[in-house]
Order: C-alpha cells, then structure tokens, then sequence
C-alpha cells in the first residue's frame, strides 16, 4: 500500500509538474521543451533514490543494508528519508540545469511547486491510510497541505504574471520545508537516527535564506499585498 502511495505522489508531481511548463512562455522561449523537462525529472528520479535511500540507512543504520540488494529492494525493506532525496534531486538539478543551459531558476520553481504537491499528497493519504494520528504525523501533514494552499493561491498567481522573480518559489520552500520538518522532528523527539536530517534540514534552511538575501528577493514581498 505504501509505494502505491508513493506512485500516486510521484503521479501527482509529474501531473503538476506538466501543468505549469507545458505552456510557460519563458521556458519555451529557452527552447526547452517539455520533453527535456521531463527527462530531467525521470533522471532526477534516480538521485532522490539514492540519496533517501543512503541517509535513511545513515540514520538507521543495520548489518541488512550492507547487502546491495536489500539497499534495492525498499518494497520488502522500506524506509526513505524524504529531506535526503529533496538534497538530492536537487543536487542533480544543479548540475543538470548549469550543464544544459536551462533557466535554472525559474524551472526549480517548478519543481519546487510540483514536489510540494506531491508531499502533501503523500503525508495526507498516509495519514488517512495507516492512520497516523500522532501529533507529530497530523501538524506535519496538516502545515503541508497549508503550504500548499498558500502556495497556490498567493505565490504561484503573482508568479505567473511576473510580479515575484525567479527563484522565490524555491527561496520560499526550501525555507517552509526546513522549519515544518524540523518542528515535526523535535516533536516526534530528536534521536541519533535523525540527527542527519536535522543537519539537512539546516542546510537546506540557509541554503534558502542565503538565496532570497542575494538575489534581493525581499522586497518583492511587497508585491504580494
């Protein structure tokens, strides 16, 4: 049940994903198609594996993961570590945008909106599914699906017709998503097993903060009135 959860999440991040470039001016004007955005996300796909997979098994580490396939086999051995394959994904997009020549940053805002989409997916219907009912589970899920709405109903409309610059979107999110996941973890209770997500978390957190301060992105919040 839980990676046909992941499917549905995955679906929803591609849906999204396709919504927004399919007809984004800019981008095409770039000549990059939605095809070379796809690709990128299937390719991107690869590294959040891999790196969810790895700090999962960093965080919780056991003799069973030293065999390759069981590190493979995560439908008979589950566990991810959602802000690892965030890093990831956006290691890979990094590398993948400055080596294609892409606009970077107006495509990692999309990207941005479509994962946060597909997290909010996953958390709520895990919530609804498994019954995870803690408090750490429901503000978690809960300040997502918020996120979500605010997103979509404040940011992505001033986006769109150009009165927020490229590269708040990300700025925005990797900032939201820090400081939700970091509440959860403490509330959850801090361990040895997620101490490196709490680490990722920060840098994640500044990487965003340091981004918005550079690119002179604050006083675009006016614009948001």
């Amino acid at each position: 049940m839980e990676i046909l959860i992941l499917l549905i999440s995955v679906f929803v991040f591609l849906y999204v994903l396709h919504y927004y470039v399919r007809d984004d001016f800019i981008i095409l004007r770039k000549n990059v198609s939605v095809e070379d955005i796809f690709n990128m996300a299937f390719f991107s796909f690869i590294f959040v594996f891999i790196f969810s997979r790895t700090f999962y098994v960093f965080g919780n580490p056991s003799p069973i993961f030293l065999n390759p396939l069981v590190f493979l086999a995560f439908p008979y051995y589950p566990g991810f570590s959602l802000t690892g394959g965030i890093f990831g994904g956006a290691v890979f997009l990094i590398w993948y945008v400055r080596r294609k020549k892409f606009p970077g940053k107006r495509m990692f805002d999309f990207f941005s909106v479509s994962a946060l989409w597909g997290i909010a997916i996953y958390l709520l219907l895990s919530i609804i599914i498994f019954r995870k009912f803690s408090l750490d589970s429901l503000i978690e899920g809960i300040s997502f699906a918020a996120l979500l709405v605010i997103f979509s109903a404040v940011f992505l409309p001033k986006y769109l017709s150009g009165k927020i610059k490229d590269g708040f979107i990300t700025g925005i999110f990797c900032i939201s998503y820090s400081l939700v996941s970091i509440i959860t973890v403490f509330l959850g209770r801090l361990n040895a097993s997620n101490v490196l997500e709490v680490v990722l978390l920060g840098i994640l957190f500044f990487s965003g903060l340091i981004f918005i301060l550079k690119e002179e992105l604050i006083p675009r919040i006016k614009d948001l009135k």
